[in-house]
């Protein structure tokens, strides 16, 4: 699966389809960065902050998650209108990992967990992820 970014498999009323590779693809002649990343992640990370951070997780180079988990909500949905003008919203798909593993429901753990956006922080005009984040990329 190369250049895999991620694996997206289509669901439906509890049944499963086969899962669908998500390319991601370099620009030609252009410098490649396969050096550390910091991910900072909360559980207000939704739905393409979570793709985004699933979709590093198996990437070339050391990736640390700092912060809180996310929150679990990947999934697109299917829109439809209905006869009577009511709108439904359906969960139709599933995010993978290119090793096919889900996070949908439980959230994507950080690796360091440390206290995200609390008033404490705020108020001492701290932000303990960030600095974790930069301390973890100058080892």
């Amino acid at each position: 699966m190369r250049n895999c970014a991620t694996l997206v498999r289509a669901t439906l009323f509890q049944s499963a389809y086969r899962p669908q590779s998500i390319p991601v693809v370099p620009a030609r002649d252009t410098p490649r960065y396969n050096g550390p990343v910091a991910v900072l992640t909360a559980g207000t990370t939704v739905s393409a902050g979570e793709t985004f951070t699933q979709a590093l997780i198996d990437r070339p180079g050391r990736t640390v998650r700092i912060g809180e988990s996310t929150q679990g909500v990947f999934s697109d949905t299917l829109d439809r209108r209905l006869p009577n003008g009511m709108e439904v919203w359906l969960p139709n798909e599933e995010f993978l990992t290119r090793s096919g593993r889900t996070f949908d429901g439980a959230g994507i753990p950080p690796h360091i967990r440390t206290p995200v956006f609390t008033e404490k922080e705020f108020a001492d005009n701290r932000d303990s992820a960030f600095d974790t984040a930069v301390a973890v990329l100058r080892r």
